[in-house]
């Protein structure tokens, strides 16, 4: 049985360059339950998924999106998919969205949060925030 939600965990963890310790002590877990976690010996609860998604600085989609799909998208769409704040404001803060080298408007972002958003529910990612 193949074990996506601690994989994830697993990857978010090595990208980040963390122990288990290290994020365990972070989430207020213990490194033993972490490890059961991302050997798929424990499943976590939505309380626990958002812990880690915020720690991690994700949307909690991360955890439920299937490889292949991730495999799909260019590193922009996976930076946008699984990004946490959706408003304008964080995304101009933190982005530079072009189109055709010229910067999206501020109605153009709401169309792509618009879809962004339905894209996760139509692919039963997490609940809307």
């Amino acid at each position: 049985m193949k074990n996506k939600m601690g994989e994830s965990i697993r990857s978010l963890r090595k990208q980040k360059k963390k122990t288990l310790r290290e994020v365990a002590v972070a989430i207020n877990v213990t490194h033993s339950y972490l490890s059961r976690l991302e050997r798929g010996l424990k499943k976590p609860s939505m309380d626990m998924i958002e812990k880690l998604a915020d720690y991690f600085d994700v949307h909690k989609s991360y955890f439920f999106l299937e490889d292949d799909k991730i495999e799909e998208m260019s590193t922009g769409e996976k930076i946008l998919t699984f990004e946490k704040d959706l408003s304008i404001e964080n995304l101009k803060e933190k982005y530079n969205i072009t189109h055709k080298g010229k910067p999206v408007s501020d109605d153009e972002l709401k169309v792509m949060i618009t879809v962004l958003e339905s894209y996760r529910d139509s692919q039963n990612i997490g609940n809307k925030d």
